[in-house]
């Protein structure tokens, strides 16, 4: 249904604000995370934006989930509040590439945990989900937008 590898992924340097609340809700802050970084003069260097989800949204309710919208960024950036530096360990994660509208990635994670990893035999270990957005839905149309989610796997 949506195309899935297994992918070795390098430690990455991030830049990131705090989110509380439902996960769809997080544009608002990846939007301050942006800005933050353009009034620094700082954002030409920075890389992809990353969404970390820490929480399990099926056992979480929506008002405790805690995520960080964050960018990467050059380990020479510097990084000062309210910003907060933020290392993710890289190793071996499952990768769905999903293609569409934000509004589609709840189907691709239902494929993804319900499906795929049980069909697989992985298991998901300690650490974040992460999504990387390939694109960004400022410039891109809402059906062209390439998102990778990213489970660490044992």
């Amino acid at each position: 249904m949506y195309p899935v590898h297994i992918r070795e992924k390098t430690p990455r340097r991030l830049a990131a604000l705090r989110h509380a609340g439902a996960f769809e809700e997080i544009g608002c802050t990846f939007g301050q995370t942006c800005q933050i970084l353009e009034e620094r003069g700082l954002l030409s260097q920075a890389g992809c934006m990353i969404g970390i989800y820490w929480d399990n949204p099926v056992s979480t309710p929506p008002g405790a989930l805690h995520s960080h919208a964050a960018i990467q960024v050059p380990e020479t950036m510097p990084i000062a509040a309210p910003l907060e530096e933020l290392r993710l360990a890289g190793g071996r994660h499952a990768v769905l590439r999903y293609t569409g509208p934000y509004s589609g990635l709840a189907n691709a994670y239902r494929y993804l945990f319900d499906e795929w990893l049980p069909a697989a035999g992985e298991l998901q270990t300690e650490g974040p989900v992460i999504e990387i957005y390939r694109n960004a839905a400022m410039d891109t149309p809402s059906n062209e937008l390439v998102t990778e989610i990213c489970v660490p796997l044992l």
